[in-house]
């Protein structure tokens, strides 16, 4: 398979999407439709992960980036 995406940049794009729904020059209009995208990412991404297989290390690494997590929180 050739992978023709690339995760990170996809998050930046999220990112930047997230950084227009919380600038605080913005008006609603603007912000409320960035958090309409921001919800429909969600729901599109919900629906294939329901329909992914289910792989052996999936729940240790699943728990490895809970903790990563978890002690960003406690941290911050």
């Amino acid at each position: 398979m050739i992978v023709t995406w690339n995760a990170d940049k996809i998050i930046l794009d999220l990112q930047k999407c997230y950084f227009a729904c919380t600038d605080p020059r913005m008006d609603g209009f603007v912000t409320w439709g960035c958090k309409q995208d921001l919800y429909r990412v969600k729901f599109a991404l919900d629906e294939m992960l329901k329909k992914c297989p289910t792989y052996s290390v999936e729940q240790e690494w699943l728990d490895g980036l809970e903790k990563e997590k978890m002690w960003k929180t406690l941290q911050d």
